[in-house]
């Protein structure tokens, strides 16, 4: 039960965020057409696409694998993050999955839809592809198609050419459950009649163990139909204006100038919508208010378990900044007011381990919230405060 929560936190973050206020705000209207028009707007804007040809896809061998990726397999729904440290380690840039959270604002910042409470991620993952990339010396190229015969012939020949290719689909639909997971994975290697992948988070549906492999390992089989169902059942329900999409990463300049880094994860940080979906402490402290309001009838174990991996994200934020920013008194300071966030949901996770006794527990555990949220927001003022030096 706690791995499918999990696995919904997941979800959340396959939906971005700039779309969901469009999609709310025009179902307040009614206009179909609308809200169609202005979320192909956003997808287009935001996440840079470039239509797949024919004329750009090469003959490929029957089969080929990739024998210099690590199959890299996390315990935690942190499948985004964990994508990018396999493709960087393919260019031999090893590092901890908390340097790919904080150049792509993964574990900064929280959110809460509809069917996920509060989940202790800010940012849209495709964005944050787009951010991160050129810190490591690569561009993101984000190819998208209707055709699925051109798909599955673009996934070899990238595959072919020594590139992994990382995917968006719906995790359930990939191992035959019927929850819809958003989810990302990398293709490592074909043959005629599939993909071999290395799965990014091994909790359920997944069956395999988390840890790191070789280079080279076999990885998981999946057969071009059911991949094909996957890719397109994450674009049916999040609407996007096509229904297969791949991503690449080619070599380019590297990147030093962390403005927009900082940029994003202070976004995440600090939330501020005004529409749609409430973001960064703004969502803490809606959570804080919807358990004053339903004291017992609150689920404890939903809020029990988003605690537990909020806790874990702040202190991996803490340690992260420490280490890559020595000396530096503001992001130290940053840092220690994770650990004081951290500190705060810990509270929360206590108060809610044996469930909310009533209306006066519900209060302190609102309260311990709500400090959480006054550190979150100080951290997205520090952070935006960087970027803007």
């Amino acid at each position: 039960m706690k791995q499918n929560r999990a696995r919904k936190w997941g979800t959340a973050l396959g939906i971005a965020a700039g779309v969901l206020v469009l999609l709310i705000a025009g179902g307040l209207i009614g206009w179909r057409l609308l809200i169609k028009y202005f979320t192909d707007q956003y997808y287009q804007k935001a996440y840079a696409p470039i239509t797949l040809t024919a004329e750009g896809i090469g003959e490929t061998p029957a089969e080929h694998h990739l024998a210099d990726v690590p199959w890299i397999a996390a315990s935690l729904p942190v499948c985004q993050s964990t994508s990018l440290q396999m493709i960087a380690a393919q260019q031999a840039i090893v590092q901890p999955r908390q340097y790919f959270d904080f150049l792509m604002g993964f574990t900064y910042g929280a959110t809460s839809l509809p069917g996920v409470e509060f989940a202790p991620f800010g940012t849209d993952p495709e964005t944050g592809f787009a951010v991160a990339a050129p810190y490591l010396g690569l561009v993101r190229r984000y190819y998208v198609t209707d055709d699925e015969a051109l798909y599955l012939r673009a996934l070899r020949y990238y595959l072919a050419q020594g590139y992994v290719v990382r995917l968006a689909l719906d995790m359930g639909a990939l191992y035959g459950t019927d929850e819809f997971l958003a989810h990302s994975e990398v293709l490592v290697g074909y043959d005629a009649a599939g993909f071999y992948y290395y799965e990014t988070t091994c909790i359920a549906p997944a069956t395999c163990e988390p840890g790191q492999r070789q280079p080279g390992a076999e990885g998981l089989y999946v057969p071009d139909g059911r991949l094909l169902d996957a890719v397109r059942s994450q674009a049916r329900p999040l609407s996007y204006p096509w229904r297969y999409a791949l991503t690449v990463f080619e070599p380019g300049p590297v990147e030093e100038d962390l403005e927009p880094v900082w940029k994003q994860d202070s976004q995440a940080m600090l939330g501020g919508a005004q529409y749609g979906p409430t973001m960064g402490a703004d969502a803490v402290e809606a959570l804080a208010e919807r358990i004053e309001q339903r004291g017992t009838r609150s689920d404890a174990s939903e809020i029990r378990t988003a605690m537990e991996l909020t806790v874990q994200f702040r202190l991996d934020n803490a340690a992260y900044l420490r280490g890559a920013f020595p000396g530096d008194p503001d992001i130290e300071q940053a840092a220690a007011l994770f650990d004081q966030a951290a500190a705060s949901y810990q509270a929360v996770r206590d108060a809610v381990g044996d469930g909310i006794a009533g209306q006066t527990e519900a209060g302190q555990i609102a309260a311990h919230l709500r400090d959480a949220a006054v550190a979150e927001r100080e951290i997205g003022e520090i952070l935006l405060a960087r970027a803007q030096e």
